[in-house]
């Protein structure tokens, strides 16, 4: 038979676990069962579409624990913790199916490494909790708002392997360390405590071991039990969260067409954007029970770091103790098919408690203490930092653009600043204070194609709001237009009918806007025969590449980071020079929320002096935002420290001569960032089309 050791040694009445296990599975389900009736309030959401594809994806984030390993520290604490609870979830069980088959498959060579690995990974996931407990506990970092559940489910996670060990540890002391001595080391957590009780009477030992394997039981169905109600509850509901994540790039919101919605439902305009809880999809609300509190989003906000109210950590928290408040009475009126606009007005006719079905949202300047104040939402850039970090892929921005539709449409409440970009939109067709309307002017003096004026391509330039209208960026699409003709590349310009994308209004709430403008140019697009834009802004490059195909768009879109990069491949363009010292800083509309990293790091190392290209410390996935997203390339919201200067001084601790960019809004930001950071101008901001067009001349 070999090497094995007798399932449930010393133990009488050991079938009584399964009663345990019973009410601790009881519990769970019970929990869950609360908080899906919770979630039942929120509006529908098809998550649901290509299951396999869901399955792989959570597979590879829960045991290659990619977002986790983020963070390196904690990442791998997170990661010994993982592999040594799964393990000795998988020992466990293969000791019940043992019992029920009665087939003794622990023995020989399989139970030996059965037992050094259940062990070993033990030991790491003791390793991984003390790790967890230095952390919070000695270097205690900012974004830990540690509350008593934090100790809680690391300490009783740490009992029930020390537990275990020890339990163990007293059966090898009496049946192995004095039978069979060559056993032992292959169970070395217990070997251990057993070398350590090994001068202990053996009745002793035994009366220990019965004793505290009961303890053990009792303690491991209580943590099960604990799993839905406490820190844990991130395992069922974070890894629900993963399977039913947004696969579509970051950077991608929807909203129905509200055009349609006039025609199919117009009583549905009486209320645009979200002021309660219920009138979020089912999924977003899932989002606030996935949140385990860690910080991760709030560490990489620029928005928090600068100051501003906005935290996005708390703002998740905070929609979930509105939930917690308001869903259970919304789920009762679910249930007895009472709608939310009826409970709203019974809740004020009773003079209900402050809250009860209330608004989500407020200013608090009615002594009331809204679950969410509208100065939060208005600090977000959209950058994405909060969600490329989150562990468990909460989707922070599209609440928080829901919310400022709500804001924007239905109450009309904005700053003057974002009210002022916003109608130069709706009636200039860009967002700037003080232009005309002429987008022409940049490119009198250049040989281009224009539509407007009878020629054809089925390549269009999108040059852009911010390419057009202001000085610093018209030079970064002169230098494009440079670097294509250079190539060859046939294209031609929409000019004074060229509108704004209509990113900035999606992103400050404002949907009708947004709608209006891309509906306008869709039509130019199917006008022209226009099949491939080629544009230098992130922000247009993601909006339509991303969501103008919701309204019939069909055109491809690059970014010309990209065409520039292929057009190198090709050996359509061939540098004649070498740039010296450049580093390069990752927009976040083309990098974390469209994964483009290696097209501009490509054309950057083909046009540098090797050695030359240098990265700065926080790069591509990581890269800091530049602060004019979500529309504050026209607004301010007067932070404690300017997100620009913050990047700037990333720029500076790298060394580099000059800042490569690939957006004309990180442009702008820098620019002005180097004038209050750099006063002597030893480090220039230019784009890279701009560079790429210095080394084409001899």
């Amino acid at each position: 038979m070999g090497p094995t050791r007798q399932i449930y040694w010393n133990i009488a009445g050991h079938a009584l676990i399964y009663l345990f296990l019973a009410v601790a599975l009881g519990v769970v389900i019970w929990t869950i069962h609360q908080r899906v009736q919770l979630w039942r309030v929120g509006g529908s959401e098809d998550r649901l579409d290509d299951i396999p594809g869901r399955i792989r994806f959570t597979l590879a984030e829960i045991f290659l624990q990619r977002r986790q390993l983020r963070e390196p520290f904690m990442g791998l604490a997170h990661l010994f913790i993982f592999y040594g609870f799964f393990a000795q979830l998988i020992a466990t069980s293969l000791i019940s199916i043992q019992e029920w088959t009665g087939i003794p498959f622990l023995q020989g060579t399989f139970y030996l490494w059965y037992s050094l690995l259940s062990d070993s990974f033990g030991i790491l996931g003791i390793v991984g909790l003390c790790m967890a407990l230095w952390y919070r506990g000695v270097v205690k970092p900012a974004r830990f708002h540690t509350i008593a559940d934090d100790w809680v489910a690391v300490l009783l996670l740490l009992v029930i392997f020390v537990q275990g060990f020890f339990v163990e540890g007293l059966r090898i002391a009496v049946t192995e360390l004095r039978v069979q001595p060559e056993l032992a080391p292959w169970s070395p957590g217990g070997y251990v405590v057993a070398l350590m009780l090994q001068n202990v009477d053996s009745q002793r030992l035994t009366e220990w071991h019965r004793y505290n394997w009961w303890i053990h039981a009792v303690t491991a169905f209580a943590f099960i039990a604990y799993f839905a109600l406490g820190k844990f509850k991130h395992v069922l509901f974070g890894t629900t969260n993963l399977f039913l994540r947004n696969p579509a790039p970051t950077g991608k919101l929807t909203y129905p067409d509200i055009d349609e919605l006039a025609e199919t439902d117009p009583d549905a305009l009486d209320t645009l954007g979200n002021n309660r809880i219920e009138q979020f999809s089912w999924k977003s609300l899932l989002d606030l029970d996935a949140c385990v509190n860690c910080g991760r989003c709030e560490s990489v906000c620029p928005a928090t770091n600068s100051g501003v109210p906005l935290n996005p950590r708390k703002l998740i928290q905070d929609m979930k103790g509105h939930l917690d408040v308001v869903g259970p009475q919304l789920a009762i009126n679910q249930a007895n098919g009472v709608d939310a606009a009826e409970a709203v007005e019974r809740a004020e006719a009773d003079e209900g408690p402050d809250g009860m079905l209330g608004l989500l949202m407020g200013d608090g300047e009615d002594g009331t203490t809204p679950a969410v104040l509208e100065e939060e939402l208005w600090g977000c850039r959209t950058c994405g930092a909060c969600m490329h970090e989150c562990p468990v892929f909460i989707e922070h921005i599209p609440k928080i653009i829901d919310m400022r539709r709500y804001l924007v449409m239905s109450e009309a409440k904005m700053g003057e600043e974002t009210q002022a970009f916003l109608k130069n939109i709706e009636e200039r067709g860009h967002p700037f204070a003080g232009q005309g309307r002429d987008r022409e002017e940049w490119f009198e003096d250049l040989d281009v194609k224009v539509y407007g004026r009878g020629d054809q391509s089925d390549t269009l330039f999108w040059v852009g709001c911010a390419g057009a209208m202001i000085d610093r960026n018209i030079e970064t699409s002169r230098a494009m237009v440079k670097v294509m003709q250079s190539a060859g590349v046939d294209f031609a310009l929409l000019g004074n009918e060229e509108q704004c994308s209509g990113d900035p209004a999606r992103r400050a709430g404002d949907e009708l806007n947004y709608q209006g403008c891309t509906k306008t140019n869709i039509d130019m697009f199917q006008e022209y025969g226009i099949k491939r834009v080629i544009t230098a802004c992130p922000h247009c490059f993601n909006t339509i590449k991303n969501e103008y195909p919701d309204y019939g768009s069909e055109v491809e879109v690059v970014h010309h980071t990209e065409l520039i990069d292929g057009l190198m491949k090709e050996g359509k363009l061939a540098p004649k020079k070498k740039h010296e010292s450049i580093t390069y800083h990752d927009p976040c509309y083309l990098g974390r929320h469209n994964e483009q990293y290696d097209a501009p790091r490509n054309v950057l190392s083909n046009i540098t002096a090797p050695g030359q290209l240098i990265e700065m410390q926080a790069s591509k996935s990581k890269s800091r935002c530049c602060g004019s997203g979500g529309g504050y390339a026209w607004m301010d919201d007067k932070p404690k420290k300017r997100i620009n200067h913050t990047r700037i001084e990333d720029v500076q601790q790298c060394g580099a001569g000059t800042a490569a960019v690939g957006c004309p809004f990180c442009m702008q930001m820098f620019d002005d960032a180097l004038g209050a950071k750099d006063p002597d101008g030893t480090i220039a901001a230019k784009d890279i089309a701009e560079l790429v067009a210095e080394t084409l001349d001899d």
